[in-house]
């Protein structure tokens, strides 16, 4: 990987000298080389690497392998784009051609598949099996080439009614083209020395983000972020526009407009709040083409000592064998503006040696990258992993409060060997997207020093509790291939009536490097500060709750005690919620188990059709220990998904003898 690594940055420094329309380096037998350079993000088009044979030749039965880049092959539904070479009038169909007439070539797909959305891994050039690796050979299967000719590989080719290849939804640096070659006919291939780079880049701009902090001080400056994207989330670098700003709600000094540097995709602007209150910001460009308001501020007349902070704790990038893309920290701080991130690639080894995800070799400098990113009061890395046991364990994400602690892959332990590894108080381990798969998860299997909060929801679908037909549900999720919610009882309702003391994130799940994504989840937690620690304390404390991705800001409490905590109450519980939409709030409710009730029951439906809602009042059919937590709406959705928040639950304990009216409970 190290290696690598290398490679890519070398193709990169040579592409900063200045490419043309094709970029050749010579190499000492024969040399390689493509046209056109680039790929617009998502669009149609042929591209031909083009081989110039050395002085050695190639003879029959020789051949050439060539790999492009694995972000090249990025599709929809967190799938490769099905290479074929059998296809002529099909998607991303591969031809060969030569120089010399007298020359038969054949052309092959290495493990090509009829599945158009390709969810299998593949053996490459580089030692890799991964889902996103396609490796084409042609083989020589009459006559020579000899020194000077040429052998060019098409991926596209539409002389035969092909739409040509669609290019990787992902945008990237420079990345190269690998190439072996066999000249004998032996089946020894040798590696070309040089490798010329091919680079994916944005489309226009087709989404606007605005996003400041959650807690603001009176005139306290502070920094909002707008960033632009294109329509799969890639920075817009071509957008060098002038933004409008305009505050909608509150009092606040905002300048009028801020100017992006082309290349970028992302612009930082100051605000100072003048007055208690919340505030919201709008901004447009483009004449309008491009608007959105950013989140609710809340602004205090001093310091407050907890605020909320927003975070992705589960996303994916080239490190996992079925994710592509790189500078997802960069992504998270500039794009996105997190406040925390967590980078969760697989640890993950296959029984014949080969990596798939992280290993021991890539450890090191996985945990650097956190490292390196890592600025207290500014923007918190955690060191992370993602151990996707099957059955009955489920998928689990590993956190630790300091230094990054040991790597274990599924294939090697179980989930209570791997609890058994962690050092109780510096490790987490968080269940994810339970509702689906793998199925049989069993919540018999916890332990309550290391799991202490519940993904409900993620890009995959929502683990809430077992409704095929919710919007959010996995059935309707277009993210993955298709799915189906788990009929068994492993969702966040089971595990809280189960006993487990759980409390709710969110997380995206991104397999492309794009973390924090506004449609596909995001974790708030209510922190004294932002630092390594006192992230990972509040997820152990509790102090959290998730959202579909709006940063919705959220205050469920129960006689003045915080969502996520463990209460005892004589009387009838005082119910308090206050919400601050990023849009109109449709509906909130609350829920409540109690073992006579026999599952979780909605006890209150507010429907305040307002941006903002303060709701109190008391549970007066409460009798016995409760759970209970709420859930919220929003009117509009985004990116065709629906807009939801869901609190933490918090635990009430009857000690009350009697009711209040002098009879026995």
């Amino acid at each position: 990987m190290l290696q690598r690594n290398r490679l890519v940055l070398c193709a990169i420094c040579l592409a900063a000298l200045g490419t043309a329309a094709t970029a050749t380096w010579k190499s000492a037998d024969g040399h390689l080389s493509v046209s056109p350079t680039k790929a617009v993000a998502g669009n149609f088009g042929t591209w031909t690497v083009t081989y110039r044979v050395g002085s050695r030749g190639i003879a029959e039965g020789g051949a050439i392998r060539v790999q492009l880049p694995d972000s090249w092959h990025a599709g929809d539904r967190n799938s490769a784009n099905r290479l074929q070479a059998t296809d002529p009038e099909g998607d991303h169909y591969i031809s060969s051609r030569s120089s010399r007439e007298d020359v038969r070539l054949k052309t092959e797909v290495e493990s090509e598949t009829r599945d158009y959305l390709v969810k299998s891994p593949r053996p490459g050039l580089d030692g890799r099996l991964e889902r996103y690796v396609f490796v084409v050979r042609i083989i020589v299967e009459e006559g020579e080439l000899q020194d000077g000719d040429t052998l060019s590989v098409m991926y596209g080719d539409t002389s035969k009614g092909s739409r040509g290849m669609k290019g990787g939804i992902v945008s990237t640096p420079p990345e190269p083209i690998l190439a072996v070659v066999d000249n004998d006919g032996t089946g020894e291939f040798q590696r070309l020395p040089d490798d010329p780079t091919v680079q994916i880049v944005s489309r226009p701009a087709a989404e606007l983000r605005l996003s400041g902090p959650s807690a603001l001080v009176v005139n306290k400056p502070a920094t909002l972020l707008l960033s632009v994207v294109d329509e799969h989330g890639n920075p817009s670098t071509p957008f060098a526009e002038q933004v409008g700003l305009q505050v909608v709600q509150g009092e606040a000094d905002v300048p009028p407009s801020v100017s992006f540097t082309r290349g970028q995709g992302w612009a930082r602007v100051d605000v100072t709040p003048k007055h208690a209150g919340v505030v919201r910001i709008e901004a447009t460009a483009e004449g309008g083409i491009l608007q959105t308001v950013g989140n609710p501020m809340m602004v205090h007349e001093s310091p407050p000592e907890r605020r909320i902070y927003w975070g992705d704790l589960h996303s994916h990038s080239h490190y996992s064998w079925d994710g592509v893309g790189r500078n997802p920290y960069e992504y998270a701080r500039d794009i996105s503006h997190l406040d925390f991130y967590s980078l969760t690639d697989h640890s993950r080894t296959s029984e014949k040696g080969f990596t798939r995800g992280l290993g021991p070799h890539v450890w090191e400098e996985y945990a650097q990258l956190a490292e390196r990113y890592y600025r207290p009061g500014a923007f918190v890395t955690l060191f992370a992993y993602e151990a996707s046991f099957g059955a009955p364990y489920g998928h689990r994400n590993v956190y630790f409060r300091g230094r990054p602690g040991p790597l274990l892959a599924p294939e090697a332990a179980t989930l209570p060997e791997l609890w058994k590894a962690l050092t109780a108080g510096e490790a987490l381990t968080i269940p994810h997207h339970t509702g689906a798969f793998p199925g049989g998860v069993r919540w018999e299997h916890h332990d309550p020093e290391f799991q202490r909060n519940f993904e409900i929801y993620s890009a995959h679908g929502l683990s809430e509790a077992y409704e095929p037909d919710h919007p959010l549900a996995f059935e309707q999720s277009d993210f993955s291939a298709p799915r189906q919610s788990a009929r068994g009882p492993q969702f966040a309702q089971d595990a809280w009536m189960a006993g487990l003391v759980l409390s709710t994130i969110a997380a995206t799940d991104d397999h492309r490097a794009h973390p924090g994504r506004p449609h596909w989840g995001l974790s708030a937690v209510s922190a004294n500060d932002l630092t390594r620690a006192e992230i990972f304390d509040a997820l152990y404390d509790r102090r959290t709750y998730g959202t579909t991705g709006a940063r919705i800001l959220l205050n469920f409490r129960i006689n003045g005690q915080s969502m996520g905590t463990q209460i005892s109450a004589q009387n009838l519980p005082l119910l308090e919620v206050e919400a601050h939409g990023t849009d109109v709030i449709e509906e909130l409710e609350v829920l409540r188990y109690c073992q006579t009730d026999g599952g979780f029951e909605v006890i209150r439906s507010i429907k305040p059709h307002a941006l903002d809602l303060h709701w109190t009042d008391t549970d007066r059919t409460f009798r016995e220990d409760s759970i209970y937590y709420v859930r919220l709406r929003q009117k509009r959705m985004v990116q065709n998904r629906i807009a939801m928040a869901w609190s933490s639950p918090i635990w009430v304990t009857n000690d009350a003898r009697t009711n209040g009216d002098g009879r026995d409970r």
